[in-house]
């Protein structure tokens, strides 16, 4: 067997770390390899999700907009409706308005004509009221007009009225009236003998002094507006 001398040695070591780096490097660079496939694949796979994803993100904003334009044409509805109903809510405004102030103009004229049924009514009581009383002094044959409480009153009323109207701009209240009377009576009906220059003697002589306190305040309340 032949000798290996030392500088063959030598170079055989050398050779045996280069080989043995060389598979080193080879395992790394294998290992290496393997990773970028691995992340090759990784990245292919991801690119396919992500165009899976694009792609399902361009449906659903192809959606989004044919539902943003369905929304819009039914806003535009909406508007419409809503211009009309702002239309049929002045007109009915307009209307309830025009009803409130013939509802007043009725109320009003409802309360005159009530007013003047009272005073009808009052009125025929007090006509009905003085034929009992004529009827009463027709048969009793007396001489001296026997008024009731109803009558005189009218009367006074009366009497204050045409104060009034001979004053414009002015009321008449707070007053008082004396009346120089007597009392009589003709059937059932009590009431006022106002003596006259034809009164008998007998009644002229039995006159009391009668005061009627007037006041015009209410009256002035109840007045139609």
């Amino acid at each position: 067997m032949p000798e290996i001398s030392a500088q063959d040695l030598r170079r055989l070591n050398a050779l045996e770390g280069r080989l043995e780096k060389v598979q080193d490097e080879r395992r790394s660079l294998s290992e290496e390899r393997r990773e970028l496939r691995t992340r090759a694949t990784a990245a292919e796979r991801a690119a396919k999700a992500a165009e899976r994803e694009v792609a399902e993100v361009d449906g659903r904003l192809a959606a989004v907009l044919e539902e943003n334009a369905r929304l819009a044409g039914r806003l535009d509805e909406l508007s419409a409706d809503l211009e009309r109903l702002r239309s049929a809510g002045t007109k009915l405004r307009d209307d309830l308005s025009s009803a409130r102030g013939e509802l007043k103009q009725a109320l009003s004229a409802g309360k005159q004509a009530e007013r003047a049924l009272q005073k009808a009514d009052s009125e025929r009581e007090r006509l009905a009221e003085r034929l009992k009383l004529a009827e009463a002094q027709v048969n009793a044959k007396t001489t001296a007009p026997v008024l009731p409480a109803r009558e005189v009153a009218k009367l006074i009323d009366g009497f204050v009225d045409e104060i009034g109207a001979g004053l414009p701009g002015m009321v008449v209240r707070d007053g008082e009236i004396r009346l120089q009377v007597a009392f009589g009576k003709a059937g059932r009906v009590a009431g006022f003998v106002v003596p006259s220059a034809d009164s008998p003697p007998d009644v002229r002589k039995s006159l009391h002094e009668v005061s009627v306190r007037f006041d015009r305040t209410l009256e002035e309340l109840e007045r139609p507006e």
